[in-house]
Protein backbone atom coordinates (compact mmCIF):
# COMPACT_ATOMS: atom_id res chain seq x y z
CA UNK A 1 0.00 0.00 0.00
CA UNK A 2 1.38 3.17 -0.80
CA UNK A 3 1.05 5.97 1.71
CA UNK A 4 3.05 9.26 2.87
CA UNK A 5 4.94 9.46 6.26
CA UNK A 6 6.63 11.83 8.21
CA UNK A 7 10.34 10.75 8.32
CA UNK A 8 10.84 7.88 10.76
CA UNK A 9 14.15 5.67 12.04
CA UNK A 10 11.64 2.28 11.55
CA UNK A 11 12.37 3.18 7.35
CA UNK A 12 16.25 3.19 7.36
CA UNK A 13 17.18 0.18 6.15
CA UNK A 14 15.04 1.12 3.11
CA UNK A 15 16.23 4.95 3.12
CA UNK A 16 20.04 4.09 3.64
CA UNK A 17 19.82 2.26 0.32
CA UNK A 18 17.89 4.68 -1.35
CA UNK A 19 20.34 7.24 -0.73
CA UNK A 20 23.64 4.75 -2.05
CA UNK A 21 21.28 4.68 -5.30
CA UNK A 22 20.32 8.21 -5.24
CA UNK A 23 24.67 8.85 -4.94
CA UNK A 24 24.98 6.19 -7.98
CA UNK A 25 22.65 7.68 -10.43
CA UNK A 26 22.45 11.67 -9.70
CA UNK A 27 20.96 13.73 -11.98
CA UNK A 28 20.68 17.52 -12.85
CA UNK A 29 17.18 17.43 -10.75
CA UNK A 30 17.98 15.83 -7.40
CA UNK A 31 17.22 18.79 -5.08
CA UNK A 32 18.32 19.58 -1.65
CA UNK A 33 16.74 16.96 0.35
CA UNK A 34 18.52 14.09 -1.29
CA UNK A 35 21.57 15.88 -0.41
CA UNK A 36 20.79 16.48 2.89
CA UNK A 37 19.99 12.30 3.47
CA UNK A 38 23.31 11.60 1.90
CA UNK A 39 24.85 13.96 4.60
CA UNK A 40 22.67 12.04 7.29
CA UNK A 41 24.06 8.96 5.82
CA UNK A 42 27.62 9.62 6.27
CA UNK A 43 26.86 11.46 9.61
CA UNK A 44 24.00 10.80 11.52
CA UNK A 45 20.37 10.76 10.95
CA UNK A 46 19.04 11.61 14.52
CA UNK A 47 20.39 15.44 13.28
CA UNK A 48 18.45 14.98 10.09
CA UNK A 49 15.27 13.89 11.94
CA UNK A 50 15.46 16.67 14.56
CA UNK A 51 16.22 18.89 11.14
CA UNK A 52 13.21 18.23 9.17
CA UNK A 53 11.11 18.31 12.44
CA UNK A 54 12.18 22.10 13.16
CA UNK A 55 11.71 22.94 9.87
CA UNK A 56 7.79 21.63 9.93
CA UNK A 57 7.12 23.47 13.16
CA UNK A 58 8.99 26.38 11.67
CA UNK A 59 11.95 26.39 14.24
CA UNK A 60 15.69 27.96 13.69
CA UNK A 61 14.72 28.38 9.79
CA UNK A 62 17.47 30.28 7.99
CA UNK A 63 16.63 33.43 6.82
CA UNK A 64 14.38 33.40 3.35
CA UNK A 65 13.51 29.78 4.13
CA UNK A 66 9.66 29.24 5.64
CA UNK A 67 8.08 26.42 7.46
CA UNK A 68 8.62 22.65 5.52
CA UNK A 69 7.05 19.15 5.56
CA UNK A 70 9.18 16.41 4.77
CA UNK A 71 7.11 13.60 3.47
CA UNK A 72 7.90 9.96 2.90
CA UNK A 73 6.57 7.69 -0.13
CA UNK A 74 6.74 4.65 0.99
CA UNK A 75 5.12 0.93 -0.62
CA UNK A 76 5.16 -2.24 1.38
CA UNK A 77 7.59 -0.22 4.03
CA UNK A 78 9.74 0.81 1.10
CA UNK A 79 11.49 3.95 1.29
CA UNK A 80 10.47 5.12 -3.16
CA UNK A 81 10.77 8.48 -2.48
CA UNK A 82 10.25 11.99 -0.81
CA UNK A 83 7.98 14.60 -1.44
CA UNK A 84 8.67 18.38 0.34
CA UNK A 85 5.70 20.40 1.05
CA UNK A 86 6.45 24.05 2.25
CA UNK A 87 3.97 25.91 4.12
CA UNK A 88 3.57 28.99 2.08
CA UNK A 89 5.21 30.67 -0.19
CA UNK A 90 8.12 34.35 -0.16
CA UNK A 91 8.64 35.96 -3.13
CA UNK A 92 11.11 33.04 -4.66
CA UNK A 93 9.65 30.42 -4.38
CA UNK A 94 6.87 32.21 -6.14
CA UNK A 95 9.44 32.13 -8.86
CA UNK A 96 11.08 28.71 -8.57
CA UNK A 97 10.44 25.92 -5.82
CA UNK A 98 6.68 26.08 -5.38
CA UNK A 99 4.92 24.49 -2.85
CA UNK A 100 6.05 21.06 -3.32
CA UNK A 101 9.52 19.58 -4.78
CA UNK A 102 10.03 15.77 -4.87
CA UNK A 103 12.23 12.95 -5.87
CA UNK A 104 11.87 9.05 -6.17
CA UNK A 105 15.03 6.92 -6.13
CA UNK A 106 16.54 5.84 -9.80
CA UNK A 107 14.92 2.08 -9.76
CA UNK A 108 11.29 3.13 -8.92
CA UNK A 109 11.43 6.10 -11.90
CA UNK A 110 8.84 5.84 -14.25
CA UNK A 111 6.43 3.99 -12.65
CA UNK A 112 3.57 6.43 -11.78
CA UNK A 113 4.84 7.14 -8.12
CA UNK A 114 5.33 10.99 -9.00
CA UNK A 115 2.01 11.20 -9.79
CA UNK A 116 0.55 9.21 -6.92
CA UNK A 117 2.83 10.72 -4.31
CA UNK A 118 1.75 14.23 -6.01
CA UNK A 119 -1.81 13.50 -5.09
CA UNK A 120 -1.47 12.08 -1.49
CA UNK A 121 0.52 15.56 -1.25
CA UNK A 122 -1.63 17.49 -2.66
CA UNK A 123 -4.50 15.93 -0.41
CA UNK A 124 -2.00 15.94 3.04
CA UNK A 125 -1.58 20.03 1.74
CA UNK A 126 -5.23 20.51 2.00
CA UNK A 127 -6.02 18.65 4.80
CA UNK A 128 -3.44 19.73 7.07
CA UNK A 129 -2.12 22.82 6.19
CA UNK A 130 -5.21 24.46 4.66
CA UNK A 131 -3.86 25.01 1.13
CA UNK A 132 -6.42 25.25 -1.51
CA UNK A 133 -4.10 25.77 -4.32
CA UNK A 134 -0.15 24.58 -4.53
CA UNK A 135 2.19 25.87 -6.40
CA UNK A 136 4.70 23.65 -8.48
CA UNK A 137 7.76 24.74 -10.39
CA UNK A 138 10.61 22.43 -12.30
CA UNK A 139 13.55 23.39 -14.64
CA UNK A 140 11.94 24.13 -18.06
CA UNK A 141 14.73 20.79 -19.59
CA UNK A 142 12.36 18.77 -16.69
CA UNK A 143 10.34 17.48 -19.23
CA UNK A 144 9.06 14.39 -16.70
CA UNK A 145 8.25 16.54 -14.13
CA UNK A 146 6.36 18.95 -16.31
CA UNK A 147 4.31 16.64 -18.10
CA UNK A 148 3.11 15.28 -14.38
CA UNK A 149 2.29 18.63 -13.30
CA UNK A 150 0.55 19.11 -16.50
CA UNK A 151 -1.57 15.57 -16.01
CA UNK A 152 -2.15 16.50 -12.34
CA UNK A 153 -3.56 19.38 -13.09
CA UNK A 154 -5.78 19.00 -15.51
CA UNK A 155 -7.40 15.69 -13.44
CA UNK A 156 -7.36 17.98 -10.88
CA UNK A 157 -7.88 21.53 -12.48
CA UNK A 158 -5.85 24.66 -11.92
CA UNK A 159 -3.68 26.47 -14.37
CA UNK A 160 -0.58 26.94 -16.23
CA UNK A 161 1.27 30.50 -15.42
CA UNK A 162 3.67 32.35 -17.49
CA UNK A 163 7.50 30.84 -17.11
CA UNK A 164 10.36 32.62 -14.78
CA UNK A 165 13.81 33.41 -15.57
CA UNK A 166 15.56 31.99 -12.03
CA UNK A 167 19.35 31.96 -12.34
CA UNK A 168 19.65 31.92 -16.21
CA UNK A 169 17.55 29.13 -16.38
CA UNK A 170 13.42 28.99 -17.24
CA UNK A 171 10.61 27.31 -14.79
CA UNK A 172 7.69 26.00 -15.46
CA UNK A 173 4.78 27.14 -12.83
CA UNK A 174 1.63 25.58 -12.52
CA UNK A 175 -0.73 25.99 -9.98
CA UNK A 176 -2.59 22.89 -8.88
CA UNK A 177 -6.10 22.44 -6.96
CA UNK A 178 -5.37 20.49 -3.72
CA UNK A 179 -8.70 18.48 -4.47
CA UNK A 180 -9.79 16.47 -7.37
CA UNK A 181 -12.49 18.00 -9.38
Amino acid sequence: MLKLVLPHSKYLTSVKKAVTEYQAHPTPFDIHCINKMIDAEKNNFNTYFHDVENKRQGINLPEGHVPNTTLWLIENEKYIGSFDLRHELNDYLLQNGGHIAYQIIPSERRKGYVKAGLKLTLDYARKNLGIEKALLTCNFDNIASYRTMISVMQEWGGEEIAPSLVDGHLEHRVWINTQPK
